[in-house]
């Protein structure tokens, strides 16, 4: 600010706006930095325009994309993790369980659906890596033998999305 400012009295007052953007309607590219609309970048299955990286998909998105629009009908849906074992290491497993329900929004680390593929039946399954790093336990075993089960009944090929971090030491071969 300069001397005269200070010492005289603005004569134009402005009106700072500030307009709001709603969450999540724009996405920064992490390799190229470019701000990407949401609806495009959904549209180009999200793969970046500017330099062709293809962005991480939790395990709903992924089906959402894989499976005709409206198709998906979730197998397993209602089963939720158990603590048999009243395991607690630094934290109780319950703890960790609930913390990792409320970050993905998901009961446990597998997504199962059957629906269709161009018109086909099929059985898919996705596993949610921010789950507990997609670790897999009673509920994710039960959800994949279902999910077997289904295609088996209704002779539809399983096919499965994995990106697990391995089996889930706090429910040991319980």
């Amino acid at each position: 600010m300069t001397w005269y400012e200070k010492v005289l009295p603005s004569r134009i007052k402005t009106e700072r706006r500030t307009r709001s953007v709603p969450e999540g309607l724009w996405i920064k590219c992490p390799q190229c930095s470019a701000q990407l609309y949401r609806a495009e970048l959904e549209r180009n299955l999200h793969v970046c325009p500017k330099c062709s990286h293809h962005m991480r998909l939790v395990a709903r998105d992924r089906l959402a994309v894989f499976l005709d629009a409206g198709s998906g009908k979730e197998i397993g849906e209602k089963l939720s993790p158990q603590d048999p074992l009243r395991f607690k290491d630094t934290k109780p497993y319950r703890a960790r369980i609930a913390q990792a329900q409320k970050d993905t929004g998901e009961r446990d680390a597998l997504v199962a659906m059957s629906g269709l593929l161009k018109g086909q039946p099929v059985v898919v399954c996705a596993f949610e890596f921010r789950f507990m790093g997609g670790s897999m336990g009673s509920v994710v075993g039960e959800k994949f033998t279902r999910a077997a089960a289904y295609g088996r009944d209704h002779r539809a090929p399983l096919i499965c999305f994995s990106a697990s971090g391995g089996a889930r030491m706090q429910e040991a071969l319980y």
